[in-house]
C-alpha cells in the first residue's frame, strides 16, 4: 500500500498505529505490540511511503527510566563528549565540534563496557529489541531494509538544556553506508515547553503544490524555503507567512506528532523548488522513530530547554558501507576535505550565528589516534553535566546547569591558587561542588561570573587565559623524551587566604581585599533621557537576587542583547550602592523621605544650591554614609563610578541626592581628591563629599527641614562584646532624635552582628520601618569564621560554617517607638548604657566562638 503523502492518518478514522497498540494492549501484549504481523505491515508501509514512522510504547516505562538513568550516570561520570561534525565516509577524516551548531554530548557503547559509575543493564535489551524490529521489517515485501547487514554501536546522547540544538542535517550526505536511523527517546517526564523536538523535513514531488505524488529526495534549493523557521522555536510558534507560502496549515498527526506546515514549491515556472513538509516529533519517553538516513529525511533537533536523553542506532546497507570503508582518503582528498570543512565552519557561523570556537581534530585512518590540528587548544575536563568551551580564542567559559529556582546567592566560585583549580559550588553538582583545572596561562584574577535565567538557569564562569602561542617549528634532530608523569590528583578544596593587605571592612570577620589594581567591571553608560521625560529606573522593591538588577540595568543602557559580565569584585562593590537604591524604594523609607520633602523650606535650598541635581528652589536628600571607610565606601567613590548607580536604579524627585561619607576612617584629603570635604559631582543628579568626623557632628549642621537619611554599612556594632555599640551609641541616639530621618543598616552575619544590632535598637526603643531580612544584593565574597573546613575567604560557605558577607542582611529604623527613649524619661547617657549592655548580652557565645 502506498498512502497519499498528504495524510498519515488511516482514512480519516484515526491513527492506525494507535489503534493497533491499543488492540494488543487489551490482549495483554502491550510490550510487544509492534512485533505483531499487522503492526509490522503498517510500520513498513509508512516507512516506505513517508520515509519515517513514529512508534510509541517501544520500551516500557520502567525500561525507559532505567536506560535514561544509565545514560545520565555515564554523562555525570564524564563518559560522554561533545558531539562532532563531519568525519568523512569512513570516519577517518577531519572532525570538529561547534556547540552552537551541535550542542549534545554523546558516547558510543554496546552495553559491554565497564565504566566507572555506570552499570549497563537496559541498553543491551533496548538494542536487541531494535535489531529484532529492523530484522522483521527487512523481511516485509519490497522493504529497503532487506539489504541491512550491520549496525553501529549505540550513540547515547544528552542535550543538556540551555538551548542546545543540532541544526538541520542529513545522516548520510555522502554515501557513508547509513540506510536507516533508529532514534529511541528516554524522556518520561517531557512536557510541552521543554523543547528538543525532532523536526523532519520531507520534500514532495510535483509541480509545487502540496497535493503531490509522493516524497522524494530533498535538495538544498528547496530546503532554503524552510530557513525562515528558527530552530529555537517550537512547533506552533512559527511565523509561516501568507497563504501564498503555506499550502497546508498545521495539524496534529498523533500524540506529540505535528505537521507544522507544508510549504509551497515554486519559482518562476513553478518547478524550480519542491514543496517541503515540516513535521515536529516530541521526544516522549519510550518512543522509537525510524527514518531513512539519506537526503529523503533532512532533520534537526530544536532548542532543548531541559535535559533530553536519547539512543541512536544506524543500520548499514551492505554494499554502500563496504565501498565507503574500502580505502582511506588520499592526501589530496584529505586536504580538499579540510578546506571544505574550513568553509563549512565559516558558513555555520554566518548562517546559525555560531560564536563558539570550533575544536578541530584529524586522524590518518579509522584505527588511528585523533590529534589536534594545532589551531585550537584543549578544553579543561569538567564534570559530566557541565560544559567548557573557548570564546574569542583566549577566554574559557565553564557552564553549570542549575535547578529551577536557584539564586545567585546559592552559588559560589573561587580559585585555589596553589593548584590553579577553579572551584565552583552550585546546587545540582555532585556534592554541590565541581573542581576544574584551569588551563596554563589562566589569569586567576580575571574571573567573571554570570547567572543566566533564560532559557534555563545556568552559572557561567569565564576566565581569561594567555593567547595560544604558535606551535614551535620542529628542529631536524630531536631526542625522544620520556613520557610525562601522570598529573597529580587535584588536592582537596582549600580556602583562599586573605592577603596581608586585606582590610577589615565588613564588621565581624569580614574581609574585602581591594587595592589600586583591583578590577572593578565598568557598567555600560545609560543614555541621557530626553527633556520632559520621566526617568525609568529599576524596580527593586521585590527583587530576589542580582539578576533582577543586572538584566534591567543592561536594558537601560540599550545593551539587552549583550551578556552582562561582572567580576566578583564588581559584585562586592556594587552591593553598597545597589543596596542603598533598594532601600530608597522600600515603602517605609520612601514614605518617610516623601514626608520630609513636603516640610522642606525654600529658604534652605540656597544653602544646598550646588548639591544634588541643582534644580532651582529644591533641596536634595542628604544621605549620610555613617562609619564610612577609605578601604570600602570611599574606595568605591575614588576609584569607580558605582555610586552613580543609586540614582540610575532609584531616580529621585527634583533635588537629587547628596552623599556624605562620614566617619573617623575616611581620608578627608586623598591623592585622588585633595579637597574631599568639598562636594564633587558624580552625575547630573548626585553629588558627594567626605568628612572625617562623627555622624552627630555632621548631622548637627544639617537643618531640620532638609530631607535626611542615615545609612550604615556593616557597622559591626552588634558584636565586640558591647564595645562597638558603646562607641556607636551617641550617634545612634542622635539619629533616632531626628524623627523624620530613616536610618538603614546592613549586617554581615545573623549569628553575631545582626543579633546584636537588633538588641541594641530594641534597647533604645527604635521604631522599625523595614523589618530585618536577607539582602538580595549582598556581596559576593564570604569570609568563613568557623565550622567545618579551614577559615579563609570563599565565595560561598558550606553547611555548618559560620560566615560573614558584606551587606548580607538589611533593616531600617526611624525615630523612637511610642513611649520609648526620651519619652520614657531616659537620658542620652542612660540610652547609651542600655545600648552597650544589650550588645554585650546578645553577643554571648556567638562572639566568644569567633
Amino acid at each position: 500500500e502506498v498512502r497519499h503523502p498528504s495524510s498519515d492518518m488511516d482514512d480519516g478514522v484515526g491513527d492506525k498505529l494507535f489503534f493497533l497498540r491499543t488492540k494488543y494492549s487489551l490482549l495483554g501484549k502491550a510490550e510487544w505490540w509492534w512485533l505483531m504481523d499487522d503492526s509490522l505491515a503498517e510500520i513498513n508501509a509508512r516507512l516506505e511511503s513517508g520515509h519515517f514512522v513514529v512508534i510509541d510504547g517501544f520500551l516500557t516505562g520502567a525500561h525507559t527510566r532505567s536506560l535514561r538513568d544509565e545514560i545520565r550516570d555515564a554523562h555525570e561520570h564524564g563518559h560522554l563528549a561533545p558531539g562532532v561534525l563531519a568525519g568523512g565516509k569512513a570516519g577517518d577524516s577531519t572532525q570538529y565540534t561547534m556547540r552552537d551548531v551541535r550542542g549534545d554530548h554523546v558516547g558510543w557503547f554496546d552495553g559491554t563496557e565497564r565504566l566507572e559509575g555506570v552499570q549497563w543493564d537496559t541498553l543491551p535489551t533496548a538494542m536487541k529489541r531494535a535489531d529484532t524490529l529492523v530484522n522483521e521489517l527487512g523481511a516485509q515485501p519490497r522493504s529497503e531494509l532487506a539489504t541491512v547487514s550491520s549496525r553501529s554501536k549505540a550513540m547515547c546522547t544528552v542535550y543538556p538544556g540551555d538551548d542546545a540544538r543540532y541544526v538541520r542535517h542529513v545522516d548520510n550526505p555522502d554515501g557513508n553506508g547509513r540506510l536507516l536511523t533508529a532514534l529511541l527517546y528516554l524522556n518520561p517526564e517531557w512536557e510541552e515547553g521543554d523543547g528538543g523536538e525532532l523536526r523532519v523535513f520531507r520534500c514532495l514531488s510535483g509541480s509545487g503544490e502540496a497535493a503531490a505524488a509522493g516524497f522524494v529526495d530533498c535538495d538544498g534549493k528547496s530546503l532554503e524555503s524552510a530557513d525562515r523557521f528558527d530552530t529555537r522555536v517550537k512547533s506552533g510558534d512559527c511565523d509561516l507567512g501568507t497563504d501564498e507560502f503555506v499550502a497546508v496549515d498545521a495539524r496534529d498527526v498523533a500524540e506529540g506528532v505535528r505537521d507544522v506546515a507544508t510549504l509551497r514549491g515554486g519559482g518562476e515556472n513553478k518547478t524550480e523548488t519542491k514543496p517541503v513538509r515540516l513535521t515536529d516529533v516530541a521526544p516522549l519517553g519510550g518512543r522509537l522513530v525510524l527514518f531513512k538516513s539519506d537526503a529523503r529525511v533532512p532533520h534537526e533537533v530544536l532548542a532543548a530547554r531541559a535535559p533530553r536523553y536519547a539512543v541512536t542506532l544506524w543500520y548499514f546497507d551492505k554494499s554502500e558501507v563496504t565501498a565507503a570503508r574500502a580505502a582511506p582518503l588520499s592526501e589530496a582528498e584529505r586536504k580538499e576535505r579540510e578546506e571544505k570543512i574550513a568553509r563549512e565552519i565559516e558558513f555555520m557561523r554566518l548562517k546559525h550565528g555560531a560564536t563558539s570556537e570550533p575544536e578541530v581534530r584529524i586522524r590518518d585512518s579509522q584505527e588511528g589516534e585523533w590529534r589536534d590540528t594545532g589551531t585550537t587548544r584543549p578544553t579543561p575536563d569538567v564534570p559530566g553535566q557541565c560544559s567548557a568551551a573557548w570564546e574569542d580564542g583566549d577566554v574559557i567559559a565553564v557552564t553549570v546547569p542549575l535547578p529551577a529556582g536557584t539564586r545567585a546567592a546559592d552559588c559560589g566560585v573561587e580559585v585555589d591558587t596553589s593548584s590553579s583549580t577553579l572551584i565552583i559550588e552550585a546546587p545540582g553538582l555532585e556534592r554541590d561542588v565541581a573542581r576544574v583545572k584551569l588551563p596554563e596561562g589562566a589569569d586567576e584574577d580575571s574571573i567573571a561570573v554570570k547567572l543566566s535565567k533564560k532559557p534555563t538557569r545556568a552559572l557561567v564562569v569565564r576566565v581569561r587565559c594567555e593567547p595560544l602561542a604558535a606551535p614551535p617549528t620542529p628542529t631536524p634532530h630531536t631526542v625522544e623524551s620520556p613520557p610525562p608523569e601522570p598529573a597529580p590528583d587535584l588536592p582537596p578544596r582549600t580556602s583562599v587566604p586573605a592577603t596581608s593587605a586585606a582590610k577589615d571592612c565588613v564588621g565581624v570577620g569580614g574581609t574585602l581585599s581591594w587595592s589600586s589594581s583591583t578590577d572593578f567591571s565598568t557598567l555600560p553608560s545609560v543614555p541621557p533621557r530626553e527633556p520632559g521625560t520621566a526617568p525609568r529606573g529599576i524596580d527593586l522593591r521585590d527583587a530576589s537576587d542580582w539578576e533582577d538588577f543586572i538584566q534591567t540595568r543592561w536594558a537601560l543602557a540599550g545593551k539587552e542583547d549583550e551578556q552582562p559580565v561582572l567580576t566578583p569584585h564588581a559584585l562586592d562593590g556594587l552591593s553598597f550602592p545597589v543596596t542603598l537604591a533598594w532601600s530608597l524604594q522600600q515603602p517605609g523609607v520612601s514614605e518617610a523621605l516623601a514626608a520630609a520633602r513636603k516640610k522642606t523650606a525654600t529658604t534652605t535650598a540656597a544653602t544646598f544650591a550646588n548639591l544634588g541635581d541643582e534644580t532651582a528652589g529644591t533641596t536634595p536628600v542628604v544621605v549620610v554614609i555613617a562609619g564610612a571607610s577609605s578601604f570600602t565606601e570611599q574606595h568605591l567613590l575614588d576609584r569607580t563610578r558605582y555610586w552613580e548607580e543609586v540614582t540610575v536604579a532609584a531616580p529621585q524627585p527634583a533635588g537629587g541626592i547628596h552623599l556624605a561619607f562620614v566617619g573617623p576612617d575616611v581620608v578627608a584629603a586623598s591623592a585622588h581628591h585633595a579637597q574631599s570635604a568639598q562636594s564633587r559631582r558624580l552625575s547630573p543628579t548626585i553629588t558627594a563629599s567626605v568628612h572625617r568626623e562623627t555622624v552627630r557632628d555632621y548631622t548637627a549642621r544639617v537643618p531640620n527641614d532638609v530631607p535626611l537619611m542615615i545609612v550604615g554599612f556593616n557597622t559591626g556594632m552588634g558584636g565586640g562584646g558591647g564595645a562597638l555599640a558603646r562607641g556607636w551609641a551617641p550617634d545612634l541616639v542622635e539619629t533616632l532624635r531626628r524623627t523624620d530621618a530613616p536610618a538603614v543598616f546592613t549586617a554581615a552575619n545573623d549569628y553575631a552582628d545582626l543579633r546584636g544590632e537588633l538588641a541594641v535598637f530594641k534597647a533604645l526603643g527604635a521604631r522599625f520601618i523595614v523589618n530585618p531580612r536577607a539582602n538580595p544584593f549582598r556581596a559576593f565574597t564570604h569570609t568563613i569564621g568557623e565550622g567545618e573546613g579551614e577559615p579563609g575567604v570563599r565565595s560561598a560557605p558550606r553547611e555548618g560554617e559560620k560566615w560573614s558577607c558584606a551587606n548580607a542582611f538589611v533593616y531600617a529604623v526611624q525615630g523612637f517607638a511610642e513611649g520609648k527613649g526620651p519619652s520614657a524619661g531616659l537620658t542620652d547617657e542612660q540610652l547609651c548604657t542600655l545600648a552597650a549592655k544589650a550588645a554585650e548580652r546578645a553577643a554571648g557565645a556567638a562572639w566568644d566562638a569567633l
